[in-house]
């Protein structure tokens, strides 16, 4: 992968019913914010678990976060946490915090 010129990817945000575009070197939630989506989230930092989501089809690369956040088991139900998800293809996620309309 490039630096230059990360791969682009579509994230569909299932609670939203958007899709937006984030690259591969960028978190769905910091995408997803920008975008204008309300996205749930505490810390953005991979610490607090607000930004947990489900998985539901699509690969991302997990970055750095606490395991209180996000457990080992967790992750193996195809769950994630938006703020240090990347897209690694085109994603649909939901996220399993609080509601919110965008």
């Amino acid at each position: 992968m490039s630096r230059l010129n990360p791969p682009v990817f579509k994230v569909k945000i299932g609670n939203a019913r958007k899709t937006i575009k984030c690259a591969a070197d960028r978190s769905i939630l910091h995408a997803a914010i920008a975008a204008g989506i309300d996205y749930p989230y505490g810390c953005a930092s991979g610490n607090c678990g607000a930004c947990v989501s489900h998985l539901d089809s699509g690969e991302v690369h997990l970055l750095p976060h606490n395991d209180t956040s996000l457990s080992p088991g967790q992750i193996a139900a195809g769950q994630t946490l938006a703020c240090r998800a990347q897209p690694r293809s085109d994603v649909t996620i939901t996220w399993l915090g609080r509601p919110r309309s965008s």
